[in-house]
């Protein structure tokens, strides 16, 4: 990538970007990597799809969507007979949530919890199921706790995002276990060692991806210089699916 990067960049026989140093190059790189996952993920790009809107996106960001199971913990009582419990820390390489799921613990005949299962103090004689969970707005959770059709319920717990946790909200009858994630992480730097090959981190993008981020990175440095083949590169970039 650094030698396609040098060669798009360089003009035949001008040695323009021969000083570029290869730590300025893994900064342009990383900053293109970047904004591939944004334009890949949301739907500002020419085609105005979005993750998971076609074969391409899906291929285009499969290596960094990952799962982690997190724990959940009793915090207090809510509203009107909902309770509050809040997550673990969510990873350090969150970045979009795609798909949330989790275990929720309740009796079988669905009457209410003891005081110590709801705070997770017991877990005795509860049945556990995996299930999907709902996200709703800040601003919308109130309201939704409060009418019966769209309150939170062990088939589908309301849960909200703030900071560097999640929220889960149950009532009486059920509480929260654990939370799976599927979500897209933050990549890795990438970084060329001159010195030592294996201290190099390579990109963990699929390789198919690897030509358009450079085109990215050409075009970032293209424009830092000024260079009139900026405009052209640029409708060459316009290109790329």
């Amino acid at each position: 990538m650094h030698l396609a990067v040098q060669q798009g960049v360089d003009k035949i026989n001008s040695f323009q970007a021969d000083t570029l140093l290869p730590q300025e190059i893994d900064l342009e790189l990383n900053k293109a990597i970047d904004k591939f996952i944004n334009l890949k993920y949301g739907k500002n790009n020419i085609y105005g799809k979005g993750f998971e809107e076609s074969q391409k996106r899906i291929d285009d960001l499969r290596a960094v969507v990952v799962d982690k199971t997190i724990e959940v913990k009793y915090k207090e009582g809510y509203l009107h007979g909902t309770f509050k419990y809040i997550s673990d820390e969510l990873p350090e390489d969150y970045r979009y949530l795609v798909k949330l799921l989790g275990t929720v613990c309740y009796k079988k005949d669905c009457s209410i919890l003891t005081t110590a299962q709801q705070q997770g103090l017991s877990s005795f004689g509860l049945d556990e199921r995996l299930t999907p969970f709902k996200f709703v707005q800040q601003d919308d959770l109130g309201v939704a706790l409060l009418d019966p059709f769209n309150t939170t319920k062990k088939t589908k717990p309301l849960v909200t995002l703030q900071q560097n946790y999640m929220c889960g909200f149950t009532n009486d009858i059920f509480i929260i276990k654990n939370v799976k994630l599927t979500y897209i992480k933050n990549p890795v730097k990438v970084s060329l060692s001159l010195d030592d090959v294996n201290a190099s981190v390579d990109c963990e993008l699929a390789k198919h991806t690897h030509q358009e981020i450079v085109d990215m990175t050409i075009n970032s440095i293209l424009e830092g210089i000024s260079d009139p083949r900026y405009k052209t590169q640029q409708i060459e970039l316009g290109k790329n699916e």
